[in-house]
């Protein structure tokens, strides 16, 4: 079941709230996330492993804040196994080698379409790794944003069917 897309309001006001949080504040509801959702939570920790700590850090920042707005929105999200994870993640992976030697214009396309459904909470998460990253001296690589884009849209994907 998909939900209806969050408002741009909702997702600004979820990332501003997170912001806020006191870092036990923000201990206590990553300890909850890793409760509700230890699959999830393990898949990101796994595909961010072998990335400098600071790029880490913002990825599993930028997840925990996707994670709140679903969880926010709905109030419970039923558990989301490994398997419908990865099985998510290899369609994704699929649909990019697919598009390997494409024309540009194909791929913005494609890509449009692909997030179209939560446009606002892709929003948020291509602003916090292009420019919050950049004011934060994070320095991104090309391959690092696209491993991380890949892992955001699995992860909202997955959100998005159970939430």
């Amino acid at each position: 079941m998909k939900i209806e897309p969050l408002s741009e309001e909702f997702v600004e006001k979820t990332w501003q709230q997170v912001a806020a949080f006191t870092a036990d504040r923000a201990d206590k509801e990553m300890m909850a996330m890793g409760k509700n959702q230890p699959d999830l939570l393990a898949f990101l920790m796994a595909f961010t492993d072998d990335l400098d700590q600071e790029v880490k850090e913002l990825a599993i920042y930028i997840a925990f804040v996707v994670y709140k707005m679903f969880f926010d929105s709905s109030g419970k999200i039923p558990r989301i196994s490994s398997k419908e994870i990865m099985a998510r993640y290899d369609e994704n992976m699929s649909l990019m080698e697919s598009l390997e030697g494409a024309h540009e214009k194909f791929i913005d396309r494609i890509t449009r379409v692909q997030v179209s459904n939560q446009l606002y909470v892709m929003g948020y998460v291509l602003e916090a790794l292009m420019e919050d990253a950049e004011e934060d001296g994070i320095n991104l690589t090309d391959e690092d944003i696209g491993s991380l884009f890949m892992l955001f849209k699995t992860e909202i994907e997955v959100l998005e069917k159970r939430a």
